[in-house]
């Protein structure tokens, strides 16, 4: 049981007299309290980064939040090995710097269909969690959302064997049957939007490959694999990225994904009136 709001004071204050180095951990040494005009703030569309106002002003404004999702899996050589949830991530801050909302932060809480480690590198690598507990955190999730005000939740998950975004979706059809006001939610894989592109989902292979050499060109290392073709890639599925990927492919499918997220949650909220 938490403390009451008094006794949890009471206690803060005595912790804080008991450990005077606890007491300044994390401050600035000032005589005076530090000001807005003493913390420059720059502009985010980070949830967990804003201030009470500045998150009551988004919401208020454009009550969209969009929630990246993805995990730790092996994705080649040259990827990072939690490319689904940092491109989702990149891809959601994106969207809403440019349509307005905000960014929950990006779970990685993923399925366990996932691409092993190569063997040299030892049995385990992949971090994932079962069935039930995705299911679990995605229901409580999109209802929190839901109940703090938003009325339109967008899913985008980077990580997407047909059961991922399958569950995301059935969540959220389960908790919009359920929900006490207007609220759309819209889960999807993030190739959904644009598949008339070619891009309909590949592993650390072109597509991949080339989303975060775009987004995040600091978390890709294509000297890492092999120079010669004839080379098979461990655990890397669709188009040979040493011959198909690029920044700019990758560029050219972001702007798109980008836009027409956006465009769409924006008439989903404007349907709700």
């Amino acid at each position: 049981m938490a403390p009451a709001r008094g006794q949890f004071t009471i206690l803060y204050h005595r912790a804080m007299r008991l450990d005077p180095v606890a007491s300044n951990r994390g401050r600035t040494m000032s005589a005076t309290p530090p000001t807005a005009s003493d913390r420059p703030r720059q502009s985010t569309v980070r949830m967990e980064e804003l201030l009470p106002h500045e998150w009551d002003a988004i919401r208020q404004h454009t009550p969209i939040v969009y929630w990246p999702h993805g995990l730790i899996e092996w994705h080649g050589e040259h990827l990072a090995i939690g490319n689904d949830a940092v491109k989702a991530e990149a891809l959601c801050l994106r969207i809403a710097e440019r349509y307005g909302g905000m960014v929950y932060p990006t779970s990685y809480f993923g399925l366990e269909f996932a691409v092993p480690f190569d063997p040299k590198y030892g049995r385990g690598g992949n971090i994932s969690v079962h069935e039930e507990l995705f299911r679990q955190i995605a229901r409580r999730t999109y209802r929190q959302l839901g109940r703090a005000g938003f009325k339109v939740i967008v899913a985008i998950t980077g990580h997407y064997p047909p059961e991922q975004p399958g569950l995301l979706k059935e969540e959220a059809e389960a908790v919009m049957r359920t929900a006490r006001g207007p609220l759309k939610i819209w889960a999807m894989a993030d190739y959904e939007t644009v598949t008339d592109l070619d891009y309909t989902g590949d592993h650390a292979a072109k597509w991949e490959t080339s989303i975060l050499w775009h987004l995040r060109p600091d978390l890709v290392d294509m000297s890492q694999l092999p120079a010669d073709p004839n080379v098979e890639l461990w655990g890397v599925g669709g188009l040979d990225p040493r011959e198909h990927a690029s920044q700019r492919v990758g560029r050219d499918i972001c702007e798109a994904i980008i836009d027409r997220v956006g465009q769409r949650a924006l008439a989903m909220l404007g349907e709700l009136g």
